[in-house]
């Protein structure tokens, strides 16, 4: 295995680390924000699983590509997290999201960039540099 290989590997580790983090906090953050007029457990749930579907839907797209670790997919990738970026930054200030945006500002820049490393690396590696 080459460096680059070995450095593409690390990349698309820290991407796939990042990205299903960014899931999760969003998951997280759907569940954590439910109105509490809904009476039903149930119903709640269904209801919260569609709003976190319909957020992170673009970036469901990606999974076949990113599990298969293909580059052309990694370089989509992080063109469509610089939408969840200006998202994240919103949340910054908005008052009582802080935190969370901060942490979706930390797993979007590290998505943006293991994505844009995997890329480069493993094009290196595939031209045997």
């Amino acid at each position: 295995m080459s460096a680059f290989a070995a450095k593409a590997k690390v990349a698309w580790q820290v991407m796939s680390a990042s990205y299903a983090g960014l899931l999760l906090l969003m998951l997280v953050s759907t569940f954590s924000t439910a109105p509490e007029a809904i009476e039903s457990t149930g119903m709640m749930i269904l209801t919260g699983l569609g709003i976190w579907l319909f957020k992170v839907a673009p970036l469901l797209l990606f999974v076949p590509g990113l599990i298969k670790g293909l580059p052309k997919t990694s370089a989509w990738l992080a063109y469509m997290i610089m939408l969840y970026f200006v998202l994240a930054v919103m949340l910054v200030f908005t008052p009582g999201a802080g935190g969370q945006g901060w942490l979706m500002v930390l797993l979007t820049m590290s998505i943006f960039m293991g994505a844009m490393l995997h890329t480069r690396w493993h094009k290196r590696a595939a031209a045997g540099l």
